[in-house]
């Protein structure tokens, strides 16, 4: 997305005006350039010896797009796949992509918050000849129709740091699996199967989303 933002053919540069800052707390990406696409990536932004969840929050709440990766291997591995544990036989545990997912779906619908929009990438099992075959949307049956309490509660405590109302707090702590999931589906997304470079198909998208959501706010 970086290198994109920069090459002139491909008319996806940020304006001047929508560069912005990096929040506090984060580390800037090696070779940052002030005129790149700002992309949060955990394993590039985040402090070594600093709390991992505060940076994450950080980067989150200064978001103007929320890029998930929505993945299922055929042996339910993945980020979604992940998650079909979770209800299973009482099983729960706190998920850190469920968390996202959760304050993502919070932050969107709070006035005045810099998530616009969310964007999400969807990744099936590995294809036999390189890339990656369809997403398998049937799979999503599988996810808990109740909340999971531990990842939800732990959503409440941030959301209120954030100083959400308590009724936006709440409506979140009733969140089932299925339903968290179900709201990122609702947005249009990227499918990886049959794509012959992933990554600039998705860089293109995300960036163009940017413009788009840049000229909205600026008309509104």
């Amino acid at each position: 997305i970086r290198a994109l933002s920069m090459d002139n053919r491909l008319e996806l540069q940020i304006p001047r005006d929508g560069w912005g800052i990096w929040p506090q707390g984060v580390k800037k990406p090696s070779h940052f350039l002030q005129a790149q696409a700002k992309v949060f990536l955990d394993k590039d932004c985040l402090q070594d010896g600093q709390s991992w969840l505060a940076g994450f929050v950080q980067g989150l709440v200064a978001s103007m797009i929320f890029v998930p990766l929505l993945s299922w291997t055929e042996d339910d591995k993945g980020s979604l796949g992940e998650l079909s544990s979770i209800g299973v036989d009482g099983f729960d545990r706190v998920d850190n992509f469920l968390l996202e997912l959760l304050l993502a779906t919070a932050l969107r619908e709070e006035p005045g918050a810099a998530l616009q929009a969310v964007l999400p990438v969807f990744v099936g099992p590995a294809a036999e000849r390189g890339g990656f075959g369809a997403f398998p949307f049937y799979k999503l049956a599988q996810l808990s129709h109740e909340p999971s309490q531990m990842t939800n509660g732990r959503a409440a405590a941030i959301l209120r740091q954030l100083k959400l109302s308590e009724d936006k707090v709440q409506a979140v702590l009733r969140l089932s699996v299925k339903q968290v999931v179900d709201s990122v589906l609702r947005n249009q997304g990227v499918q990886a199967s049959g794509v012959e470079d992933v990554a600039t198909e998705c860089g293109t998208r995300v960036l163009r989303t940017v413009l788009q959501e840049m000229r909205r706010l600026r008309s509104d």
